[in-house]
């Protein structure tokens, strides 16, 4: 069996870290290795790590005497780890049980993968009524050549970088995850091994994945000027790749997860950028999917979760009898409106945004800040927004308290 290291970068996290390791240590098959790289904690996790190392003997810290950030916490653990596969975890997130077998049978079934990943679970508090999310790739663990790749690959596509395993000489050979890719280190590295090398696809959940606004990616999200630099380089690390690879990029379409962010950047800086970065808007291929209910990714979750809704009367008869509004109006906005057309539900009357900034339509939408909505009306809100929807639902319950809600990710939220 391929032995297996998990590397866990930690600031600041001591009061999650015990719960974080015991998930990874108390496996039917535990990893060889979990390090811990402590990047300049000012909370209690040194002592409550030293406790680790004294009860498990496959933990071993690596403190960091100043904060350096999380990729380079990761890559210090990745270049001092002995095993031959790296899996990298955040300290508040949690491994599933088995997850470390599925992967070790993964490269035992398939040796000529670079790269393993699963499915990934998202909650907020309980795991039991985590959202999942899957690629769907197949039924049974199977591996995917490059060119298999690109034939399948869609612009939504979006490796799940919490549940993926990955060589150690891969992502040595590919100089490790990219500091400048910031939030999008994982992604660049595991799509660039992918598209390389191809992957081994394991249908099984992998990893619980703490969906916050605050988190280092997330909060990101919305801030053009933090975000268009990244992007930048992302576009600039990618057109510099040799032909056979940076054409893959190209013609899989994997940029296209970025959105109108991305089109923005290349059509506002195309002469500052590497000839032909226009290339990656490039979606043409990706027609033949647009007529069929989607299975994976974020489109795969609407889809699931409203076919579940068809069969809930008090769903059924809120969408019939309310006005319906859509909150948010981004990549998963544009998802649900197709889908939720495609499965003939009631026509939506418009979108709402927390702040409309200068956005007037959205697919042919009406666009209204959500202070404009009347706590009178009778309306039915729909969160749309993986990454938000926590602070939706508390926007909702503090500006339309009366307002029925349907949510996706944190299911707890929906109010009918």
């Amino acid at each position: 069996m391929p032995t297996i290291t998990v590397v866990i970068p930690n600031f600041n996290h001591g009061h999650l870290i015990e719960e974080s390791v015991l998930s990874t240590f108390e496996q039917s098959v535990p990893p060889d290795e979990i390090i811990i790289v402590d990047d300049g904690s000012t909370d209690d996790s040194i002592p409550r790590i030293r406790k680790l190392e004294e009860k498990i003997p496959s933990v071993r810290l690596i403190p960091v005497s100043k904060n350096q950030g999380a990729i380079r916490a990761g890559n210090l653990g990745a270049k001092e780890a002995k095993s031959e596969i790296i899996f990298f975890r955040s300290a508040d997130d949690l491994l599933l049980q088995d997850s470390i077998s599925f992967a070790q049978q993964a490269f035992r079934q398939t040796p000529q993968a670079h790269l393993a990943f699963g499915e990934i679970l998202f909650f907020q508090n309980e795991i039991e009524s985590g959202t999942k999310e899957t690629l769907a790739l197949s039924n049974e663990t199977k591996f995917f050549s490059s060119s298999e790749l690109l034939d399948i690959w869609l612009p939504d596509f979006n490796l799940p970088e919490p549940a993926c395993f990955v060589r150690k000489s891969s992502l040595m050979a590919l100089g490790g995850l990219k500091e400048e890719a910031k939030w999008y280190s994982g992604w660049l590295c595991f799509t660039s091994i992918a598209l390389a090398h191809g992957l081994a696809f394991i249908p099984k959940p992998i990893t619980a994945f703490r969906l916050s606004p605050d988190s280092y990616g997330t909060s990101n999200l919305r801030n053009t000027e933090v975000q268009h630099p990244v992007l930048r380089f992302l576009i600039r690390e990618v057109m510099n790749y040799d032909e056979g690879l940076r054409q893959k990029f190209i013609d899989s379409g994997a940029f296209g997860i970025f959105g109108s962010q991305l089109k923005e950047l290349i059509e506002k800086e195309a002469d500052s950028l590497p000839k032909h970065s226009h290339l990656l808007l490039d979606k043409s291929h990706s027609d033949s999917h647009l007529h069929q209910l989607p299975r994976h990714g974020i489109p795969g979750v609407i889809t699931r979760r409203l076919e579940e809704m068809q069969n809930v009367p008090s769903f059924m008869e809120a969408v019939r009898t309310s006005k319906i509004l859509v909150y948010g109006a981004g990549s998963q906005t544009s998802f649900l409106l197709r889908i939720w057309k495609s499965l003939g539900l009631p026509r939506i009357s418009g979108i709402i945004v927390t702040e409309r900034k200068g956005l007037e339509k959205f697919e042919g939408f009406h666009v209204q800040n959500l202070e404009s909505v009347s706590e009178c009306e009778t309306t039915m809100i729909v969160l749309s927004s993986k990454s938000f929807e926590a602070e939706m639902s508390s926007n909702l319950d503090e500006k339309l308290p009366s307002a029925k809600k349907l949510s996706f990710w944190i299911k707890q939220f929906t109010k009918l």
